[in-house]
């Protein structure tokens, strides 16, 4: 490295360090939250029109990958010839009906409002025929049999955001013929059976394996990828509703990562995310439970330090952060990419720039400086046709795909940055929504 190259580099490092103080200050203050900090920043026209364009590459990914029968692949190349690899993911499928309702907007125009009813319906229709247990469906299907494959036969999670997907595509397209097909998908599911007596209260059981026996583990934190999984089960209105006092119960798991206390230090940015895009967490009473918006801040700004942190070790982090569930390099020269589970404790030098998108709100300034890294980048491109591949610069490599629902949740952020907390809105105004928060409020 030339010593232009390394007092550049140190440079980059320097300024990190100051703007990752700065924001631990910020964060530390009593009462304050980054995401009310992020709204008071305005962004410059330019990082609107970059948030937009790669928003709307996201949303492409769904108009692309979405089969004729209305359903969405799992995963699709971001560079080179696109390619066919046989697995629908419903979770993907659930953000993608989301995703069609934006690209309708008078924000976007890619979709009539009329195209975008017309594929929802579809999707939903084909999510009515799929195989089903107690009204839940697979995580993967073969686009051709349109069987289950892989271990979890039947997932509440994946099951959950292709519910609340239709429901909320519904809603946003205000169509009447939406809403009794999205609620004839959601009422058919029976949530106390897919609920777990546990000595911490009743838990959704992850899912069921082919031979139809519940998996033995639940979803038991505040933080997990599940929360409108649970809003879901506490709105329904078919008598099998889970009270609304087991949100309560939920339990943490708290530690430190790279000098910042958090309530689920062991969890990438993938678990964390998602529920935050639809739930506005301001609304739901606490009683004891942690400030789940301050800690999903600080999630974020943890996973951005963890990186800053192991730039000792891997050079990409002195460029990009992102740790988060996905594609990193192949185990030998010449294989695939392997999917493996990022977190502050599992690193490779693989950074995740599209996770980090769904960051937005809570950290924008180091989001920006992400996109603004991989803009710059002269040897590893990673701007393909529907975002960011994953990079690592130690292995020079870049992912060859990327994931749907990646895709999606970097979609819902970005529609909440650009346009005033829209998902959150539209999903409050849903009936499911209403009924969980009136029950999460008449706790004692």
């Amino acid at each position: 490295m030339s010593n232009r190259s390394t007092k550049k580099a140190s440079i980059v490092v320097a300024m990190a360090a100051i703007l990752l103080v700065t924001l631990i200050v910020l964060l530390t203050q009593p009462g304050s939250t980054m995401r009310k900090q992020s709204n008071n920043i305005q962004l410059e026209p330019s990082e609107k029109a970059t948030l937009k364009q790669l928003q709307e590459q996201g949303i492409k990914y769904f108009i692309d990958n979405q089969l004729p029968n209305g359903l969405v692949l799992d995963r699709q190349a971001n560079m080179g010839t696109p390619t066919f690899n046989g697995w629908i993911s419903t979770s993907a499928t659930g953000m993608g009906f989301m995703a069609i309702a934006i690209a309708s907007s008078p924000d976007h125009h890619m979709l009539t409002h009329a195209q975008a009813v017309a594929r929802i319906r579809k999707g939903i229709q084909t999510s009515l025929k799929l195989h089903s247990d107690h009204g839940l469906m697979p995580h993967f299907l073969d686009a051709t049999t349109m069987k289950p494959i892989g271990q979890d036969n039947i997932s509440t999670i994946d099951s959950g955001w292709l519910i609340a997907g239709a429901l909320l595509s519904a809603e946003y397209l205000d169509d009447d013929g939406l809403r009794a097909l999205a609620d004839k998908l959601y009422q058919r599911v029976d949530w106390a059976y897919w609920g777990t007596q546990t000595p911490d209260g009743i838990q959704l059981a992850m899912g069921a394996d082919a031979t139809g026996k519940k998996l033995p583990v639940q979803y038991d934190r505040y933080d997990s990828e599940a929360a409108v999984l649970y809003m879901l089960a506490f709105g329904a209105d078919n008598g099998t509703n889970i009270p609304a006092e087991n949100w309560f119960k939920l339990s943490l798991k708290p530690g430190v990562v790279a000098g910042i206390q958090v309530t689920n230090y062991d969890l990438g940015l993938f678990a964390f995310q998602f529920g935050g895009s639809l739930i506005d967490y301001n609304r739901l009473p606490l009683h004891g439970m942690p400030d789940l918006n301050r800690e999903h801040n600080k999630a974020a700004l943890a996973n951005f330090a963890a990186c800053r942190e192991a730039s000792k070790q891997y050079k990409t982090f002195e460029r990009y952060w992102g740790l988060s569930a996905g594609d990193g390099p192949p185990d030998a020269p010449g294989g695939a990419d392997v999917y493996r589970v990022y977190a502050p404790q599992e690193i490779d030098g693989t950074a995740h720039i599209t996770a980090s998108l769904a960051s937005i709100e809570q950290v924008p300034e180091l989001v920006l400086g992400n996109i603004k890294a991989a803009e710059a980048e002269t040897q590893l491109k990673a701007h393909g046709r529907y975002g960011y591949s994953n990079i690592n610069v130690d292995k020079n490599w870049v992912s060859h795909d990327v994931v749907g629902i990646d895709i999606g949740a970097a979609v819902m952020a970005l529609e909440n940055e650009l346009y005033k907390q829209r998902m959150r809105t539209v999903w409050h105004k849903t009936a499911v929504m209403q009924r969980a928060l009136r029950r999460l409020k008449a706790v004692k």
